[in-house]
């Protein structure tokens, strides 16, 4: 995973990677980076959930009420 920054602010706006387990290329955006987006855009928007912390990146954790 490449982690980009902001070269004026240093805020971490989004990270590029690939891996095989979830179908190659992937981008994760940070939703507290973006300026003027409707909130209701984000409430209707589809979250795909990964499990990361055990890399096991093709399936769900087994709790997320917590995200």
């Amino acid at each position: 995973m490449h982690h980009l920054f902001c070269q004026y602010c240093g805020v971490r706006s989004f990270a590029r990677g690939y891996a095989e387990a979830i179908g190659g290329d992937y981008v994760g955006v940070q939703l507290t980076a973006l300026d003027n987006v409707d909130p209701q855009e984000l409430i209707s928007a589809s979250i795909r959930y990964a499990d990361g912390r055990n890399n096991h990146w093709e399936v769900a954790p087994d709790e997320i009420r917590h995200l």
